[in-house]
């Protein structure tokens, strides 16, 4: 294999996921037209029992893709950085000291966003309760109740949330040294990443957000994993061939540990709702486990 066909496996990649991302983000304004969701009671996509079903899939795509095939792959990384000196020898275990970082780190941004979504949501929120005892309006205090979330405020916390972890997820497709594995990830993130795309176009489409801010937040989340990917493939560009390169080393670790925290927070502790939903995340564990096993048996 060519380093000049692991590029243009990439390159291809890049430019599938782009697309397809896109048609699924749009998918649900098309369906829309044929089964009215915008009219039902529901706010949210995960409330549809296959939508629900298909994401914890995902989740078990990718819970098999972190432990057995991206951490692996990270140890066998830092072991040879570290033998060739270009790595201090740590008293722990770094390759999974780097995996905790990538959850902690995503875990810490995606909090800090929340508190300053909400404290903006608080400061509203006593605005509109002094309005309302200025005026001494028993009725206008009952209409007023609390105050509802923008519909373009939410929409911007779940694609600022989830563009970073994509954005983590395209990067450990770049850094990718085969063309094989090149497309174990990109199968195993698009498991995950078409089916949110999905969802996040339904949430926003019932959120009834303005066309035009709906089309920013879609297209921003499209393009994020194609830009990891190109981060991940300039990293790795980088680097010689024959020997491992210490920044895709480290992102690597990291990016290993962000596809943890989307699993256990974005989609298992989000969602208690039976065996059914615990069959598929397991579904989608096995399937991707006989993958890595094939994948190794063709090999030999």
């Amino acid at each position: 294999m060519s380093e000049h066909q692991l590029v243009v496996a990439k390159v291809v990649v890049i430019v599938v996921l782009l697309l397809v991302t896109l048609i699924f983000c749009f998918l649900p304004y098309i369906l829309n037209r044929w089964y009215k969701w915008t009219n039902l009671n529901v706010a949210n996509a995960r409330d549809f029992l296959a939508v629900l079903c298909l994401l914890n899939f995902g989740g078990g795509v990718l819970i098999a893709t972190t432990f057995i095939h991206i951490l692996p792959a990270v140890i066998g990384v830092v072991d040879a950085l570290q033998h060739c000196q270009m790595l201090a020898t740590t008293p722990f275990a770094l390759p999974e000291m780097l995996m905790c970082t990538g959850f902690f780190l995503m875990y810490g941004i995606e909090e800090l966003m929340y508190f300053i979504v909400g404290r903006q949501q608080r400061k509203k929120q006593e605005i509109l309760q002094q309005a309302v005892q200025d005026n001494a309006d028993a009725e206008q205090q009952q209409e007023v109740g609390e105050v509802p979330e923008p519909n373009w405020l939410r929409g911007l916390g779940i694609i600022v949330a989830l563009s970073l972890h994509e954005l983590f997820g395209g990067m450990s497709i770049g850094l990718e040294e085969s063309v094989q594995n090149t497309w174990f990830m990109c199968g195993a993130i698009a498991a995950h990443k078409l089916v949110l795309a999905f969802c996040i176009g339904m949430e926003i489409m019932m959120a009834h957000t303005r066309w035009l801010i709906a089309v920013i937040y879609l297209v921003v989340f499209s393009i994020v994993t194609p830009i990891g990917v190109g981060i991940g493939i300039a990293v790795s560009e980088t680097s010689s061939a024959s020997e491992p390169s210490i920044p895709a080393g480290i992102l690597q670790g990291i990016a290993c540990g962000t596809l943890l925290y989307v699993v256990y927070y974005e989609i298992v502790a989000k969602n208690h709702a039976g065996w059914r939903i615990f069959l598929c995340c397991l579904g989608g564990f096995v399937l991707m486990f006989g993958l890595q096993i094939a994948g190794e048996f063709a090999i030999l």
